[in-house]
Order: C-alpha cells, then sequence, then structure tokens
C-alpha cells in the first residue's frame, strides 16, 4: 500500500502539472464566467489529493489572477500549505492556501437554490470573548434576521460572513464557538460592536495576520 504523505505528493505534481498547461484556460473560463468548466475541471483534480480541500478563483491582488486552495477545515491548513509551497512560478498568477479576508462594502449574502436564505448582517451586532490571551475567541452574534429564514440557515450564513470577514485560516485556528442570537432575544448587547468592523477588531487584536 502506498503511503498517504507519498499519494499527496504524487497527485499535488498532477495538480501542478495540469496547471502549468492549462492555466490559460482556466484564465479563459475566469473571465467568461464559465463556472462549470472550472468546477468540473479543478475540483476533481484538486479533491484528489484530499478529498475536503476546496478552491477559489479571484483577483485578490488586480490585475493578478489568484487560485486559493481552501483547507475547509482546521487540519488541512498545513497541508494547503505544502501544496501551495510545490506551486509553479506563473506570471500575473498568485497561489494562496487559504481564503483571504474580502473587503465587503455590504455584508449581503444568500445561500444558492434555498428560497428565502438570504440577509443582510450590516446592522448586526457581535461580541467577541478572547482566551488564552488571544489564541483563540469565541462570538456571539446578535442578528435582525427575519423569522423567514431558517435556523439552519441563519448558522450557515453566519459562519460564512465571519470567515468571508477575518479570512479562512483565521476563522479555522482562531474562532470557537459562534452563538447566534435574533432580535427577540433578550440577552444585553452591552459592548457589542457592528458586524462590519469585525475585521478591524481582529487585526487590532491578534496583529497584521487577519
Amino acid at each position: 500500500m502506498i503511503p498517504q504523505a507519498v499519494l499527496e505528493k504524487q497527485h499535488t505534481k498532477e495538480f501542478w502539472d495540469w496547471f502549468i498547461r492549462h492555466y490559460p484556460d482556466v484564465e479563459h473560463a475566469y473571465t467568461a464566467n464559465d463556472t462549470r468548466w472550472l468546477e468540473s475541471n479543478l475540483t476533481p483534480r484538486i479533491q484528489r489529493i484530499q478529498s475536503e480541500l476546496a478552491w477559489e478563483l479571484g483577483p485578490y491582488h488586480d490585475p493578478d489572477y489568484t487560485l486559493v486552495i481552501s483547507p475547509a477545515v482546521r487540519e488541512n491548513v498545513p497541508l494547503t500549505e505544502r501544496i501551495v509551497a510545490a506551486a509553479p512560478k506563473i506570471s500575473r498568477w498568485r497561489f494562496v492556501s487559504a481564503k483571504p479576508a474580502k473587503q465587503l462594502t455590504s455584508l449581503a449574502i444568500a445561500l444558492q437554490d434555498i428560497e428565502n436564505a438570504e440577509i443582510c448582517a450590516d446592522q448586526w451586532l457581535y461580541r467577541l470573548t478572547q482566551y488564552n490571551d488571544g489564541e483563540f475567541f469565541d462570538i456571539e452574534v446578535f442578528t435582525d434576521a427575519p423569522t423567514s429564514i431558517k435556523d439552519e440557515h441563519l448558522e450557515v450564513l453566519t459562519h460564512r460572513l465571519i470567515e468571508s470577514l477575518v479570512g479562512e485560516r483565521i476563522y479555522l485556528e482562531r474562532i470557537g464557538a459562534v452563538t447566534i442570537y435574533r432580535s427577540t432575544d433578550p440577552r444585553s448587547r452591552e459592548k457589542t460592536t457592528k458586524l462590519p468592523l469585525l475585521h478591524e477588531h481582529m487585526r487590532q487584536l491578534i496583529g497584521e495576520a487577519c
């Protein structure tokens, strides 16, 4: 039986060998918003390295293209770092081992293909509790989400917003419990801050890593 580390290295090399040959096709598909081509060509090759991995494309350092190899779970962070360390040097391309924080002008988000699963969190509040001198944080989130949003959908949306605001690595490695309260909850809103300010708040607490 082939050791997992050997398979990982082999599949990582296969992916980057494919990418070197086809990155112009990736650029074209991204520019044309051809998500079907991207999904069918990137996903199986990346998930052959590890089944939980995901990816994201974006011009995070405009005008360069950026391919994010997303760990999806905390245990995969070292793996995505190894994958990105093996990436080739390609002009106008950057490779990142976790989704970066998004520069959001509005905290509006929806779940695809789920009716009535859309919110705008611009007025939501949060309260942080830090442990071990900022090693990790619990977050309480106070929402004004309408009752039409199911609890399970509200939880997914809230977690995605937090990840988008602070970046995937901080979300996986530093965020502990996320507790969500609706507007009907009588809990005190003392010492809360508006959710759009979470990224800057985390930067002040943990530094430039956020």
